[in-house]
């Protein structure tokens, strides 16, 4: 079996989801940030000493190594739920979502950028983001 191919209303009943998962993205790059500059910062301080137990800072330490781990999994998470939903993640930094499509009886990738209130882009499977051209009206309703 292929690809999900989407209509244009079913890529955009999906935007309200995919904003979510982005969201959750970037509260967990947040917290990913926090964490290793307070790591950075330890590990300045202490360079390998740091991982030994007679550091004072160790078990600081350790912790925020757990954490990084828990957010690493909060990542994958996240990242699934966007790919659980048959898109195809293009990158998670620009916000970049395609879904297949069908435009003028050709396959075609059905493009989204985070933020766009709606899906009114689409390019050629070989082209790429600066290849976006608008979707004609009629491919909208259906």
């Amino acid at each position: 079996m292929g690809p999900r191919i989407f209509t244009v209303r079913q890529a955009n009943a999906l935007i309200p989801a995919l904003e979510s998962a982005f969201a959750e993205l970037d509260r967990v790059r947040d917290r990913l940030r926090k964490v290793k500059s307070k790591m950075d910062v330890l590990e300045m301080l202490w360079a390998e000493e740091v991982h030994t137990e007679s550091c004072p800072d160790s078990r600081e330490y350790k912790h925020y190594v757990e954490e990084i781990e828990s957010a690493r999994h909060a990542y994958e998470a996240a990242t699934r739920k966007l790919v659980d939903h048959e898109v195809v993640l293009k990158s998670v930094e620009a916000g970049l979502i395609d879904f297949y499509g069908v435009i003028e009886g050709r396959l075609v990738f059905l493009c989204w950028k985070r933020g766009e209130t709606a899906v009114d882009f689409f390019h050629h499977l070989e082209d790429g983001f600066p290849g976006r051209q608008q979707i004609a009206p009629e491919y909208k309703l259906r």
